[in-house]
């Protein structure tokens, strides 16, 4: 089972699009660990080392998520 982190980046806070993100993931087989809104890069990082994830999914809607993921 492949493994996916997922989160909102930076400002961002539309919780309902992540979850059902999370669920569609979820009921296709893949094991999702989410990390919830107002995340980091460092918080995708981090989760996706402690899991040995196979994929980050970063998810933003606001319009500065491009931004929010340089670095």
């Amino acid at each position: 089972m492949k493994t996916i982190v997922i989160g909102v980046i930076g400002a961002d806070v539309h919780a309902v699009g992540n979850k059902i993100i999370d669920y569609v993931l979820k009921s296709h087989g893949y094991n999702v660990v989410n990390i919830g809104v107002l995340s980091s890069q460092e918080d995708f990082i981090n989760a996706a080392i402690e899991t040995n994830a196979d994929m980050i999914l970063v998810s933003s809607l606001y319009g500065q998520g491009e931004i929010d993921c340089r670095g």
